[in-house]
């Protein structure tokens, strides 16, 4: 029972929480961090984490793109690259820097083996040589110069950041060092990419705020029409938010790309509770006139209603777990427990705030048109049963034959904006270059008296590397047999033509004798251990579909060409990690969506004892998931790891106002035991909060369409197409399932 008394305990007690939650707002930090991605507790995660102890981390690099107005050789702008890279290479943050500007070859003369510089900077007659010579050479050529010709690229490996800030201080001091060159330096790499992704996350999750704010603020002008109410909603709405986030600060969660959704996710959620609250203590008070009975009777035939909504609500945002990827495992997670403050919190401080303050409910005239709508909906309903089923049937048919067009695929940096500069830069080096993403191959010789430089292994090698060309079209490949034709090479004056393997026993020895004496791993990508050995480059950002078919198809041609007796190889590396994320995800998300459904019929069969009702309730409520994925199919709009929550954030939220109205038909249906007249009655009851809460959360989801994140605008594009299919399904196909599938002699349901 709510009074005065137990309403002052119930705000006192709630400030004090939220206080002690808000206290933690200051702790709250940004990231983006790309091995979140990856799918957690993985086998192919485990033996990534392993390789990379050995070889370092495949991502830990940044490419950085030259053009000149005046030809790539120009001996100006060669020498300004050179300077400002030493300056780079002088940081105790990198590791080495490959650029054709400062690779030395070991050289066999007379006088021993010498380091000779690729290009002569000071030298403008062995410059033109070195060029012609470069061009020749078939790693070198592809490696640094561009496909048009206009364009030098140089590969700097750094130490591994601990820190955002750390990775953004470095990013900094290398745009700092070639600010004042023209055109401007292009730069790809993990780093860059991290930085442009929170910044835009930090944009968005004040705007979005802000913006879901006003909206809701003049939505709830037009339907509440009471100043104190609204702010009271908003403030509910706010401090559910408040908690939430809080919340994630005290358990040390960081703001991600899909994490910065949940505040305004939470804004317009939660204001479906207020709006259902809300409504049935304006309905009973232009009855009794008495707000005491008012608040106490709302509370008593919404609350159970409400709790089981928010349950399923947050049970559909729960189902993210199934995806195994961190980020969104903690979307599902924090989404769940900011519902179910927000439940909390409204019904210890609306009811609470209402007795005290003790406002006029005035019925708006908003309402009465509203009525004469439901009126002529629940007509159609009785009247149109064939033109319902027809429509149903034909979007059905429709939805189907789009949802087997939907199709699972993402690219690395496409859900930053188009105009963005660190997106057009990946797509540069994608385009004149051999790739953005890293490749690699992890390759370990099965017999331990076979070492890895050995011409047998060699051998392999060398063919596995041109299977790798061939199938995946990857580029800049790093392997031992990358080191022996360098060696061959060097032993033959340093000619691109004997950029080849030895071909006598005497010429194999002597490379190997090379590579022992040189270590020429000490001065580029390390590829071999002991027994293991890797193949690394990089290859086009070609999207997570496509690249898991040239990856199995590698593997396929592997396995007639490999002695698999003598070599042993995987795929590995964070390109794979997060492909393999993309390729779990049809499974995972099936798998999450068929435990939303099981536990949303479960508690419909807890609450209306029939089978039937499960089934009834389980129709309307797939029907616009259904919607959703044919648009995105017919659209060929890919779903990917981004993309998903979609499913989720719309099964969870929808199903909530279907319990809304089979709460309110069982309540009239047990009462005059006539189907149809609790039909009409629950239209009239729940359609007026049903239409009100639709109209807020797809005008509150819409303002995601503002992000700056692809994903993001889909979300909110989808989800409120979500809603309005929703809508049509709850007061046009859910009356009519009750019409036809419930037996006009039922004595209970």
């Amino acid at each position: 029972m709510i009074n005065k008394r137990t309403s002052i305990i119930f705000i006192l007690l709630t400030l004090a929480v939220l206080g002690l939650l808000a206290s933690q707002l200051s702790k709250l930090q940004f990231d983006y961090e790309l091995e979140n991605f990856f799918p957690k507790n993985d086998p192919d995660l485990s033996y990534y984490q392993k390789f990379s102890k050995t070889f370092g981390y495949d991502n830990d690099y940044l490419l950085l793109g030259f053009q000149s107005k005046n030809g790539v050789f120009n001996k100006e702008f060669l020498k300004s690259i050179d300077s400002g890279l030493t300056e780079i290479a002088s940081s105790e943050s990198t590791v080495q820097v490959l650029s054709p500007t400062s690779i030395k070859s070991i050289i066999k003369t007379p006088l021993g083996l010498l380091p000779v510089r690729l290009l002569h900077l000071n030298d403008s007659l062995k410059l033109q040589r070195d060029s012609s010579k470069l061009y020749q050479h078939p790693l070198y050529r592809g490696m640094f110069i561009s496909k048009s010709g206009k364009g030098l690229k140089a590969i700097v490996v750094h130490n591994r950041f601990l820190s955002k800030e750390a990775a953004d201080e470095y990013v900094e001091m290398i745009m700092q060092v070639f600010e004042n060159q023209s055109p401007r330096v292009r730069v790809a790499g993990k780093a860059i990419a991290q930085s442009a992704f929170v910044n835009a996350v930090k944009d968005d999750f004040t705007k979005f705020i802000l913006m879901a704010m006003v909206l809701i603020f003049f939505l709830l002008l037009i339907f509440m029409r009471d100043l104190f109410m609204i702010t009271t909603s908003l403030l509910i709405s706010g401090l559910s938010v408040v908690a939430t986030i809080g919340f994630m600060a005290l358990m040390g969660k960081e703001i991600d790309i899909l994490s910065s959704l949940i505040p305004t996710i939470l804004l317009v959620v939660s204001m479906s509770d207020i709006i259902h609250l809300f409504s049935h203590i304006q309905k009973q008070y232009t009855v009794t006139n008495n707000l005491h009975e008012s608040v106490n009777h709302a509370v008593r035939q919404v609350g159970l209603a409400t709790l089981l909504t928010s349950f399923t609500t947050a049970v559909g945002f729960l189902t993210l777990v199934t995806i195994n990827v961190k980020p969104i495992i903690d979307l599902g997670i924090y989404a769940a427990a900011g519902i179910a403050f927000a439940f909390i919190i409204t019904y210890l401080l609306f009811p609470a705030i209402t007795f005290i303050v003790k406002p006029s409910f005035r019925q708006p005239s908003t309402h009465d048109m509203m009525e004469v709508m439901l009126r002529k909906v629940f007509l159609t309903v009785v009247r149109k049963t064939k033109t319902i089923t027809m429509v149903t049937l034909l979007l059905l048919v429709i939805g189907v034959i789009g949802l087997l067009r939907l199709q699972i695929d993402a690219y690395l940096v496409n859900d930053l904006p188009k105009n963005n500069l660190v997106k057009s830069d990946f797509i540069y080096f994608d385009s004149e270059f051999s790739g953005s993403k890293p490749f690699t191959l992890s390759l370990w010789t099965k017999d331990s008296s076979r070492q890895v430089y050995s011409r047998e292994v060699i051998e392999q090698i060398d063919k596995i590397e041109r299977l790798v060309k061939e199938q995946t079209k990857a580029g800049d490949l790093y392997s031992p047999a990358a080191m022996v034709r360098f060696a061959n090479q060097s032993l033959h004056k340093g000619s691109p033509d004997y950029y080849k393997l030895p071909e006598t026993e005497k010429e194999w020895n002597r490379a190997f004798r090379w590579i022992r004496t040189t270590h020429p791993e000490r001065r580029s990508t390390r590829v071999s251990h002991k027994l293991q050995a890797q193949i690394s480059g990089y290859f086009q950002d070609l999207g997570s579909r496509d690249a898991t078919i040239k990856h199995n198809n590698l593997l396929k041609a592997m396995t007639g060409i490999v002695d698999q007796e003598l070599l042993g190889y995987r795929l590995t590396g964070t390109t794979l990690l997060v492909d393999k994320s993309h390729a779990l995800l049809s499974t995972n998300l099936i798998k999450g969506l068929l435990i939303a459904m099981f536990i949303v019929a479960l508690i419909a069969g807890w609450l209306f004892k029939s089978f039937r009702i499960v089934v009834i309730t389980l129709i309307p409520n797939i029907f616009p998931i259904l919607i959703v994925s044919a648009i995105m199919g017919y659209f060929a709009i890919p779903l990917n790891l981004s993309t998903s929550v979609i499913f989720a954030i719309s099964f969870g939220i929808v199903v909530d106002d279907t319990i809304h109205f089979l709460s309110r038909f069982k309540h009239e249906y047990d009462r005059e035991k006539n189907k149809v007249y609790a039909i009409k009655r629950a239209i009239l009851e729940t359609g007026r909060p049903i239409l009100i809460t639709t109209i807020v959360l797809t005008s509150g989801f819409l303002v995601f369409c503002f992000s700056n994140f692809s994903a993001s605008f889909y979300m909110g594009l989808f989800v409120s197409i979500s809603f309005i299919a929703a809508l049509f399904a709850d007061l046009y196909l859910l009356p009519l399932l009750l019409l036809w599938w419930l037996p006009n002699d039922s004595t209970r349901i």
